[in-house]
């Protein structure tokens, strides 16, 4: 039987609001039979940057956790800390972030904790045996864990041309060493023509691997890189292009497994939701946003992860471009995320999910309005 994926729209009224539409989501994907009162409930997500503003706002998350709560007390907001540099390197820093963007025990009614630790070290290894990862360290709360609710933002990125359940799952349940791990084919370059030399990049390196040469460009010394990527998001002159060649397919592939790895032990008990709003181009790791590439188009939930990112891609290019976006020279493509990122082939990610038994691209959409 092919998974399901239930979905509502973004239009509402008087006589019903779209928190009351995401709580029919909930009962109508039979959410409320998953948890009980005996299961730890982490609820992974991603609250943003400090200047990012794309995020999933905090009355949607509150609505899902008050109905996890009808079925388990012991529910908690997770994610874990960054490779890159920014506001969320470290538990104190990640917590102070999230509450700049308003998620706290007061307006979530639920704790949150940095599911690996202070400085990203608390850590399990799970085994999975799979093409190429063996063991996966995946952080200590999302493992220790019973159940989990992962909420997705599904928007584009820089390195897998999307972002969505399998990303959130994979890359967002790593500790720091894991996420070395999924990096370590990732190495950009500079274009020296493009490069005008105002160390942007050089500032925002986590490791300090970039500095300028004699001729006043760029450098990246390959042997010291992690592959964070963010030299690749933070250059104003698209002076360090996105030219993976063989490194895009191990990283997407090595994300998948992970994401397998992190729900290894909870088979039964996980549930998703993708929020397609406020869809720009970039992660929101990202300390800006820009405009959407599309109108709000909705809210998903399905408790196959595959599933709910073909879906949410079947939806996406169903959409409108929205005009004065960097999709608006896209008009009229019929694959919005090829078009925008062309070199990066996004289909390696859902394919080998699927290979690995995480789920089925072959969903069926049942729309609730």
């Amino acid at each position: 039987m092919r998974p399901r994926v239930f979905f509502t729209n973004f239009r509402a009224n008087p006589k019903k609001n779209l928190l009351e539409k995401l709580r029919t989501l909930y009962l109508r994907a039979e959410f409320d039979k998953v948890f009980d009162e005996s299961d730890r409930v982490a609820v992974k997500m991603h609250w943003g940057e400090k200047g990012n503003t794309s995020f999933i706002p905090v009355p949607f998350v509150r609505t899902i956790l008050d109905e996890v709560k009808k079925s388990s007390q012991n529910v908690f907001v997770t994610d874990t800390n960054t490779l890159y540099t920014g506001e969320r390197k470290n538990a104190i820093e990640n917590i102070r972030t999230a509450a700049h963007n308003g998620f706290t025990l007061e307006s979530l009614g639920t704790p949150i904790i940095v599911a690996d630790g202070l400085i990203g070290t608390d850590s399990v290894e799970v085994e999975i045996n799979k093409d190429y990862i063996k063991r996966a360290k995946i952080a200590g709360s999302i493992f220790h864990s019973t159940g989990m609710v992962v909420i997705s933002h599904f928007k584009g990125h820089m390195l897998f041309s999307f972002g969505g359940a399998i990303k959130n799952l994979g890359m967002g349940c790593a500790t720091s060493a894991g996420k070395q791990v999924l990096h370590s084919d990732v190495k950009p370059s500079v274009d020296p023509e493009s490069c005008k030399g105002d160390s942007i990049c050089i500032r925002h390196c986590p490791v300090k691997c970039i500095s300028l040469g004699e001729d006043k460009k760029a450098y990246i010394d390959q042997s010291r890189c992690i592959g964070c990527g963010e030299c690749i998001v933070v250059c104003p002159h698209r002076a360090i292009p996105e030219n993976w060649k063989t490194a895009s397919e191990p990283l997407q592939c090595k994300t998948a497994e992970y994401a397998l790895a992190a729900v290894s032990n909870k088979q039964g008990k996980v549930i998703y939701f993708n929020f397609l709003m406020n869809i720009t181009a970039d992660c929101d790791c990202c300390d800006w946003s820009d405009n959407r590439l599309a109108p709000d188009i909705g809210i998903l939930a399905s408790k196959d992860p595959v599933a709910i990112d073909a879906a949410s891609i079947y939806l996406f290019n169903k959409a409108p471009i929205s005009p004065l976006s960097v999709m608006e020279k896209h008009q009229g493509a019929v694959d919005k995320l090829k078009a925008l990122r062309p070199k990066i082939d996004y289909t390696i990610l859902l394919r080998h999910a699927e290979y690995i038994g995480l789920g089925s691209r072959n969903f069926e959409l049942i729309e609730i309005n």
